[in-house]
């Protein structure tokens, strides 16, 4: 728990952002636990805070109103989402678990994929105009590509008619 953490006990940080990282810290100083806010709740029991100073690498990070009585929370730092943990067990689930989001939605694409088509032909079903309007477009689209194709082919014939002309001066 975090109430419970001492100078130089050791406290894991995982950056969370497009690339993660994990960052292994050493308590310089924590404060003792006050109450997360300042009115008293009626009928419930306040929830405790601490605020941490963490040495991590060469930078002394502070992390304000950690909640006391857990082993992992979230929290920010410089505008930067992280996790920190007192435990690498409970840090090793919270990175399992992240893994295991990314891979689940990995593997849900395809699915996904198909509802796209789904939804774009109830669509067309539901609206005849949208459906009218997106035909039109795959023609001209299909028009464009053709078109395209017919003047890549007159650039060929007439790189092949000046070399054939260039091949007849030559011979004359």
């Amino acid at each position: 728990m975090f109430s419970s953490l001492r100078q130089n006990s050791q406290i894991y940080v995982l950056h969370k952002g497009n690339e993660p990282r994990l960052e292994i810290g050493y308590v310089t100083g924590v404060s003792i636990p006050k109450p997360k806010y300042t009115m008293p709740q009626a009928f419930t029991q306040q929830e405790m805070v601490v605020d941490l100073n963490v040495k991590l690498g060469d930078v002394n990070a502070v992390f304000n109103n950690v909640s006391a009585n857990v082993d992992i929370t979230d929290s920010f730092c410089n505008n930067e989402c992280v996790t920190l943990s007192t435990s690498r067990e409970a840090m090793n689930s919270e990175i399992n678990n992240l893994k295991q989001k990314s891979v689940d939605i990995v593997n849900s694409i395809d699915i996904h994929k198909k509802l796209i088509e789904s939804y774009d032909a109830i669509t067309m079903d539901l609206n005849p105009d949208y459906a009218e309007k997106i035909k039109q477009k795959g023609e001209m689209d299909e028009l464009k590509t053709q078109v395209s194709g017919m003047q890549k082919s007159i650039d060929e014939l007439l790189e092949a008619n000046r070399i054939l002309m260039e091949q007849l001066k030559k011979g004359n």
